[in-house]
């Protein structure tokens, strides 16, 4: 498969699928997370890190694109990409999956988080601003990470 665009394009899809994704899991998640996770977890909360994960979408996007580089594309997907979109992804479908009830936001992980990363790792090793290594290092750390914040946020685990 060729990717016609530049990483530095591609990662533009990191905001708009997480608007989409939040767009689908308003209505639904948080009574979805009380069944299957924590009665503790709110409507204020969700509100809360949704927020944030729109406005850090697109912050980490822009500066991704103004300070390109081995440190940025690192940041990038530790912190922000990988745990979001990647291992969210895979949340919803495993919430899914394991339940065999509809998890609110597997519609938009199915449909435009798993081609986004598709698009936004392969052009990124196209491109040049990560190896393979340090990618797969990367997102490793964005699994442990995404694991710890749903696990405190949805599960209240610790």
């Amino acid at each position: 498969m060729h990717i016609a665009v530049s990483f530095h394009t591609a990662v533009l899809l990191y905001p708009l699928a997480t608007v989409a994704h939040v767009l689908e899991e308003w209505p639904g998640f948080v009574a979805w997370a009380q069944r299957h996770g924590s009665t503790t977890y709110s409507r204020r909360g969700y509100v809360t890190t949704h927020v944030a994960a729109v406005a850090l979408s697109v912050m980490a996007a822009l500066a991704v694109r103004t300070v390109p580089g081995v440190w940025s594309g690192l940041l990038f997907f530790g912190a922000f990409f990988g745990p979001s979109i990647a291992c969210n992804a895979l949340f919803h479908i495993g919430g899914t999956v394991l339940t065999r009830t509809y998890c609110p936001g597997v519609m938009t992980s199915v449909l435009l988080y798993l081609p986004a990363t598709i698009v936004v790792i392969g052009t990124a090793l196209r491109d040049g601003v990560l190896n393979p290594g340090a990618l797969a290092a990367t997102m490793v750390f964005a699994a442990v990470f995404h694991v710890a914040e749903v696990g405190h946020n949805v599960f209240a685990r610790w």
